[in-house]
Order: structure tokens, then C-alpha cells, then sequence
């Protein structure tokens, strides 16, 4: 018993530290784009980013919530919270969870469109991307909605003391441990290949045309989608591993606390990753804390890194 309080313990800490890195990295990146807006930030790629940052910020948000009962359960071994407050918070986390992978999949669309379909102009634009976007954030509500069709979908684990989609359920966790990362991956892994295909069939006709680099260009950003989605894939494997487990025998009982741990540390990293990529909003941090602006020349190369401007049938010029 004094093994098992020691191990909650030591994943409370670590969750706390955890959920703390996500809302620190994600409200920066947030607060600086929405703050500069307008002037530096009024893209369609700093719209994405905003997106990839609301979904881990809810995630950190919708696991949280539960500390205080997770808190209580292992210093003051209250009671088991009630099975509706298992119910919606678990929802919340599956909801959350699929709105952090499918917001990888939502990048991807982006960036195909970018690189395959950028003749149709009408693709490129805010509307159709926060087209995208709700959809993904409504198919999520749709399956976390979903599970409680099964009643024994969402409940308490005592083994981890989190109410979540349960790994003893095998049918419900299976179905969205499959819609969530194994689709996930699949649809990366073949728009992916399709860019790469794309690019390498522009390289060898004209290597130095513009269509042939911002092939190039987003050949790379791609790669750092499916690295976030890697991490994210990496992350769901304990879970994956508690289930067949269950389905066989019985997995042990330091797994299901392994399993929520490695998502969150999964999400902390996919949160530090979107700052260190987006090199505008770097740039800007570094001239807020320093005081000093940067070469103009600079500054234009970057906002042409970070930047694709939607169609709107209008040339603009850069001062």
C-alpha cells in the first residue's frame, strides 16, 4: 500500500509538471499571434498554429480538472468521485485527446492543399481552413458523444485514479485508440507520400522552378507534422499495450498511470516543438524581451518562411 501511494505521488508531481509545460508553451505561442495579429501574424499558417496550441491547451485543461479528486484519493483516500463526474470528464479527455490528433491531420490537409491543389485558390483560403477546422473539433464531440452508448465505456480506474475511456472496456478503447492514432498516422503517411512523390517528380523535370521549392519547402514542414505525429503514436502505446493486455489476461497495475503519463509528457513535447518551429513568433519574443527589432531583411525572409497568404484576388505589397 505505502508502494502504491509512493508511485501516485511521484505521477502526480510529474502530471502537474507536465500539464504546467503545455499551458506555458501553448499560451505563448497563442497570446503572441493573437496580439500581433494583425501587423506580423496574419496567415493561414499562424491560424493552424493557433489551432495545434487550443487543442494541447484543452487537453492540459480537461485532464487537470481531475487533480483535485486524484489528490484526495491518494492523501486523504476520499471516496470514489461520482460515476457522472467520471462520465463528463472522461468525455472531456477523449475529446480532447482526438482534437490534439486530429489537429496533425488538419496541418496535413493544409500543407497538401499548399503543395498538390494550390491552383484551386478557393483551398487556400481562411474560410475553407476554418471549415476544416470545425469539423475536426465537431467529429471529436461526435465520437467522445459516442461512448456512452457503451455504459461501462467511461469509468474509474483505480488502478491510476483517473476516470477515463477504460481499458478494461476492450470494444470502445480499441475503436478510438484506432481513430485517434492508427488513421491518424495512415492519412499523414499517405498524403506524405504523395507530397514526396509530388516533389521529387518536380525536382528531376526543373529543380530551380518556384513550384519545385515550395514543393521542397513543404516537403519539410510535413516532416515535422509526421514527427508530432510519431511522438503523439509513441505516446498511445502503453494505452494500445493495456488493452490487448486486458483482452488476454490482466495488464499490471502501474500501466494505466504509465499510460495517461505518456500522453501528457507526449503533449508537453508536441507543445515545446510548436514554439521552436514557429520561427515568427520566436522572432518576436526575441524582440520583445530584448528590445531591439531585426534586420528588415530579415524579418521579410521569415514572414515568407511562415506565411501563406489566402487568395483574395488582391497583390500585396510589402513596405
Amino acid at each position: 500500500m505505502i508502494v502504491n501511494k509512493s508511485f501516485h505521488e511521484t505521477i502526480n508531481i510529474l502530471f502537474l509538471i507536465s500539464w504546467l509545460i503545455i499551458v506555458l508553451f501553448t499560451l505563448t505561442v497563442l497570446i503572441t499571434i493573437i496580439l500581433n495579429w494583425r501587423q506580423q501574424c496574419h496567415s493561414v499558417v499562424n491560424l493552424l498554429m493557433c489551432n495545434s496550441c487550443a487543442s494541447l491547451f484543452t487537453l492540459a485543461i480537461t485532464y487537470s480538472i481531475q487533480t483535485p479528486s486524484f489528490i484526495q484519493q491518494i492523501y486523504f483516500d476520499a471516496p470514489q468521485p461520482s460515476p457522472l463526474f467520471c462520465k463528463i470528464s472522461a468525455s472531456l479527455a477523449t475529446f480532447s485527446t482526438g482534437v490534439v490528433a486530429h489537429s496533425c491531420i488538419v496541418q496535413a490537409v493544409s500543407r497538401f492543399f499548399i503543395t498538390i491543389l494550390y491552383k484551386h485558390k478557393y483551398l487556400l483560403t481562411y474560410r475553407t481552413h476554418w471549415i476544416i477546422i470545425i469539423i475536426s473539433w465537431v467529429t471529436n464531440v461526435i465520437i467522445a458523444a459516442s461512448m456512452f452508448i457503451s455504459p461501462s465505456a467511461y469509468q474509474y480506474d483505480p488502478e491510476s485514479n483517473f476516470c477515463t475511456l477504460t481499458a478494461h472496456n476492450f470494444l470502445p478503447s480499441i475503436l478510438v485508440s484506432i481513430l485517434f492514432v492508427v488513421v491518424t498516422v495512415i492519412i499523414l503517411l499517405i498524403l506524405y507520400g504523395i507530397i514526396f512523390h509530388h516533389t521529387l517528380y518536380h525536382t528531376r523535370i526543373n529543380p530551380h522552378s518556384a513550384s519545385t521549392l515550395r514543393a521542397r519547402r513543404n516537403k519539410r514542414v510535413f516532416e515535422n507534422i509526421l514527427f508530432s505525429v510519431s511522438v503523439h503514436a509513441v505516446g498511445g502505446i502503453p494505452y494500445i499495450i493495456c488493452i490487448i493486455m486486458n483482452r488476454t489476461n490482466q495488464a499490471p497495475w502501474p500501466l494505466y498511470s504509465i499510460a495517461v503519463l505518456c500522453l501528457s509528457y507526449t503533449s508537453a513535447i508536441h507543445a515545446m516543438f510548436l514554439l521552436l518551429i514557429n520561427d515568427q513568433v520566436k522572432r518576436i519574443l526575441v524582440e520583445k524581451l530584448t528590445g531591439h527589432h531585426t534586420n528588415t531583411s530579415i524579418t521579410v525572409k521569415t514572414r515568407k518562411c511562415n506565411q501563406v497568404t489566402p487568395y483574395s484576388g488582391q497583390i500585396r505589397t510589402i513596405t
